[in-house]
């Protein structure tokens, strides 16, 4: 079962005849950032070549059609984070206290089209294809912003539930509460990961609609008086 790891008062040092208490700080500072590079263009591999690659499209033919991949985006969503903390001892009682200072995180897309040299030498195709591949990247783009503020308000919901802090313990079980409260963090962030990518893989088969590979086709009508002999050895 998934569950985040608690940081709850049982884990605090109770201390006989003591009341103690973390120091006041200044407020986590979280900070998650969506960024997307320039897109790439790959059209090194041949037609033949490109039907060897692995690809998520759920073909939208028949069963008994034989679908030609064109071109596809390539490039996954990626995940990066930092996690600072700031303690505190108190040296009479061997007590501590820990907080989050920042958490920063990236998420971030490198998208890459690749594209047959067949279709990219053909000014007309080359032009429609990478116009219906461009739409997988503005998809992206847009689950990455869009999970930028889902995945900074699910911090802020799950940490302010904790106190954003953990303490007075034992100063002994420093670094076992220090990895919790970065495990804690990586939780959250595995989940929400997850979510991103369901998202993302549903959004983007919507994009590889029959009428969406239809309407490319139908804007360069010249190649399809080609296709019987450029596709030949794919079509056996």
């Amino acid at each position: 079962m998934f569950g985040f790891d608690p940081i709850t008062v049982s884990s605090l040092l109770i201390l006989a005849g003591q009341s103690l208490s973390c120091p006041t700080h200044n407020a986590t500072n979280i900070n998650v950032i969506p960024r997307t590079e320039a897109v790439k263009y790959d059209s090194s591999m041949t037609l033949k070549e490109i039907q060897g690659q692995r690809v998520d499209t759920v073909d939208p033919y028949s069963f008994h059609g034989k679908t030609v991949t064109q071109a596809y985006m390539s490039g996954r969503i990626g995940l990066e984070q930092k996690v600072r903390l700031e303690q505190s001892v108190f040296s009479r009682s061997n007590a501590a206290c820990i907080w989050y200072k920042t958490i920063d995180v990236n998420l971030y897309i490198e998208p890459t089209i690749v594209i047959a040299k067949e279709i990219y030498m053909d000014p007309c195709m080359r032009k429609a294809v990478i116009g219906h591949e461009l739409k997988h990247v503005r998809v992206d783009r847009e689950i990455v912003n869009k999970y930028a503020r889902l995945i900074g308000q699910k911090l802020m919901k799950e940490l302010k539930s904790r106190g954003f802090e953990a303490g007075p313990f034992d100063a002994a079980r420093t670094n076992e509460v220090s990895a919790k409260m970065q495990r804690v963090v990586a939780q959250i962030l595995e989940l929400e990961y997850q979510k991103l990518g369901i998202e993302r893989q549903e959004r983007q088969r919507e994009v590889d609609s029959l009428e969406e590979y239809e309407s490319v086709d139908d804007k360069c009508p010249l190649f399809e008086k080609k296709k019987a002999q450029i596709y030949a050895d794919i079509l056996k």
